[in-house]
This record gives structure tokens, sequence and C-alpha cells, in this order.
């Protein structure tokens, strides 16, 4: 990674977050950490800026727009920054992403992992990735998460509200021949 920009971001909502384990895998075949942060349109215009701004004084030389700058307005309005990083060194040894707590105190999770909805920081670095004319932007790659409310990830619980305008009690249902 050539000339790489340590940034921090403001609090936001903390989706997806894998940094444990082995990670995810990606579209390349390599193990990864990853969080989503969400910010509003507000929140997140001057961490856009910075990286806009990044990639005009970094871009390769004849670049124009880059293909990805690491964050995507969502349906809602919202922004979500993706940071991500190697699961390893490339020494082979395992890569730790630091937690702090509200008090920028290091702290361990343990067997929790972070769920949806908890509020922190990330920081981390952004690097401009160049693997051609057609393929060509800017990476956020993940260090350290500061935890300032934690949700614990529950894994499959109930995603669905009660909705009392209708009469469903599930009973038996599916029982019927009846197809919808």
């Amino acid at each position: 990674m050539a000339n790489v920009k340590n940034v921090t971001t403001p609090r936001g909502e903390i989706r997806w977050a894998i940094i444990s384990g082995k990670g995810k895998t990606d579209l390349k075949g390599r193990d990864i950490y990853t969080v989503d942060l969400v910010l509003s349109e507000e929140e997140a215009a001057p961490l856009i800026e910075e990286i806009q701004d990044y990639w005009e004084e970094n871009k390769p030389k004849g670049a124009k727009a880059p293909k990805s700058t690491g964050y995507k307005q969502l349906a809602d309005g919202n922004y979500s920054f993706t940071f991500k990083t190697s699961t390893s060194y490339p020494s082979g040894d395992p890569k730790v992403i630091k937690i702090y707590d509200a008090k920028a105190r290091p702290t361990e999770l343990g067997d929790k992992r972070i769920g949806n909805g908890s509020i922190g920081r990330i920081a981390g670095a952004i690097s401009v990735y160049d693997a051609g004319p057609a393929s060509r932007g800017v990476t956020a790659y993940l260090d350290s998460i500061q935890l300032l409310k934690f949700l614990e990830y529950s894994g499959g619980t109930n995603a669905f509200a009660a909705d009392d305008d209708y009469d469903f009690d599930g009973g038996n249902a599916f029982d019927s021949d009846e197809l919808i």
C-alpha cells in the first residue's frame, strides 16, 4: 500500500462486523475481516470529502472516476462505509482487530460478537488500489473499533416485529393442500 492515510470515523451504527476466527471469504478467495459503519448523510459528508480528496491527490496517472471508494449510499439516504483487512499478516501470523471501550481503553469481547445496531467508531487507513484502467479506486482498511454501545450478535433471532393488523397465528396454516 503506497501513500496510506490513517482515518478515524465519526460514531455510527456498526453492521456486519466479522472480526474473529476465519473471517469471511472475499470474491478473490481470501479470508478477511470486515465491518460496515452506517452514517447519516450529514455525518458522512466530511468522511466522503476526505476520501474524494485523497483519491484526487493519489489517483493513478490518467485515472478518471474510481471504480470503488469504500462507501455507498443506501436506499434510506444513509451511507455505508466498508472497512476490511486480511485475517493474517504476510508472515502468516494471525491479525487481531483491536477493540476499545467508550473510554478508549483496550477491551476483550471473549466469545461474544458485535451485533448489528451497535454504535462505534472505526480506525483504519485508506489507500488507492490500481489493478489496471478498469479497476482503480480507494479501499478502507480496518485496524480497530471503539464500541460506544455494544449489542451482542445472537444469530438466528426473529427479525420481524409483531403486526397486530393481521390475525395469522401460525396454527395449522401449512397443513393445507391449498397453495397461495
